[in-house]
């Protein structure tokens, strides 16, 4: 099967829980690529991530479904991987001709189904979603985010039967890594105005922020993705605010503290 994913952490997460129910995978990190991998391999399913820089999934469904990477791509069943949980993005990944909807970070039994049921029966034009749109944010209404949420990867299935326990480490080391970029991206977009970049990063890293427990930084990279997914441009506070999460994770966990882009820190 094949993996459709622009965000290193979640791709990683997503292939080795595959790689761990018995699948072949390949992973590609765009939309182009998708397309290129359809076109000259088979594949019995696709995963589809619906927000990538190059080409949104939903771009890439329609042109698979167009047959512009061959018959391979009219036919294949395509399960959408989205970070967004409302009845209207799993009504738009449907409508494009993506057969099921899943949300990020991956609910591991909602996955291992999925790709039970479409992984050897392939039909196109039917779909089954899991009852959980409209879930909102991923922190309970009112309840405040832990900094850290360790249980978060120790329930990852490789970790918590032990047969590979030092995986939830890998993850969060990946992460870690990618944090500078994604943080040094929001902070530069918002100091310039560009409300654009900092909404399409946020909900990049609201995911991958979930997906390794790190909650308190997922709560705020969704308030700031809603903020501005509800037109409200005012950017002035979330640099200070994201820096501030940045520090109280490293700081719980004992990681260093990259310096982030000074000027874009303070300049909104």
């Amino acid at each position: 099967m094949l993996v459709v994913e622009d965000e290193v952490v979640n791709r990683d997460v997503v292939c080795q829980i595959l790689n761990y129910f018995g699948h072949q995978v390949n992973a590609v990190d765009s939309g182009l690529a998708a397309l290129n991998a359809v076109r000259d391999a088979h594949y019995d399913v696709v995963v589809m991530d619906c927000r990538m820089h190059d080409m949104d999934g939903l771009e890439t469904t329609r042109r698979l479904r167009a047959g512009e990477a061959g018959p391979g791509g009219i036919g294949v069943p395509i399960i959408a991987l989205t970070a967004q949980a409302f009845a209207v993005d799993r009504d738009a990944c449907l409508a494009v001709g993506m057969n099921d909807f899943l949300t990020k970070p991956v609910d591991i039994d909602h996955l291992a189904l999925a790709i039970e049921r479409w992984g050897r029966r392939p039909r196109t034009g039917q779909h089954v979603c899991p009852p959980h749109a409209d879930a909102g944010p991923c922190c309970q209404p009112g309840a405040a985010p832990k900094v850290f949420d360790a249980s978060v990867l120790a329930a990852l299935p490789m970790v918590a039967d032990g047969s590979q326990p030092a995986y939830g480490q890998v993850v969060l080391d990946l992460y870690f890594k990618s944090l500078p970029t994604l943080l040094g991206t929001i902070l530069s977009a918002a100091s310039s105005g560009d409300a654009q970049t900092v909404q399409r990063t946020a909900h990049s890293l609201k995911s991958s922020s979930a997906s390794v427990g790190a909650m308190a930084m997922a709560a705020c990279a969704a308030d700031a993705e809603l903020q501005l997914r509800k037109g409200n441009p005012d950017m002035s506070r979330w640099p200070s605010r994201f820096d501030m999460e940045y520090e109280r994770l490293c700081t719980m966990l004992g990681r260093p503290h990259a310096l982030l882009p000074e000027s874009a820190v303070r300049s909104c």
